[in-house]
């Protein structure tokens, strides 16, 4: 079951960040290696009382497995088409419940209440090394906007 996150969620949701943390330092050395989580119950329940997120939460029975965070926004005129944009910031599932299809699930009614708000698209970012999400995302309908490059420097 996907339900809109509580504030009685928000320890199970900062374990599962951690999990999902861990998850993505072992695919990239960008993410630093003191960091558990890049949350705290503060922020995550700043993210969970706002309008301007929307933040997803995945049970299976009583037990939480799974997130989805998003932020409703809409962009300036002022260099491109003014749309307004459900941009999904995170999205995690427990180690036990990776393709059960809650994943699929989150994504949907991410998109169910975007429709409901008379959104116009949902966005977010991928690590290129992470080649089993951004394939599940391609799956879902979404297409490469722009790419984000970046050249290590080293340092004479």
């Amino acid at each position: 079951m996907i339900r809109i996150s509580r504030t009685s969620d928000l320890p199970a949701l900062l374990t599962m960040t951690a999990e999902t943390f861990a998850h993505h330092k072992q695919l990239s050395p960008h993410f630093h290696p003191d960091v558990t989580t890049p949350y705290t119950l503060e922020s995550l329940s700043q993210m969970v009382e706002t309008e301007q997120h929307l933040c997803l939460t995945a049970l299976d029975g009583e037990t939480i497995v799974g997130y989805l965070f998003g932020k409703w926004t809409a962009p300036k005129s002022d260099r491109f088409t003014p749309v307004r944009i459900l941009n999904i910031t995170d999205v995690g599932v427990t180690d036990s419940h990776r393709s059960s299809g809650i994943g699929r699930q989150l994504m949907q009614v991410a998109e169910e209440v975007a429709l409901e708000r008379k959104f116009d698209a949902v966005r977010l970012s991928v690590w290129a090394v992470n080649d089993r999400a951004a394939t599940f995302y391609e799956e879902l309908g979404f297409e490469p906007l722009y790419m984000s490059l970046q050249k290590p420097l080293t340092q004479k």
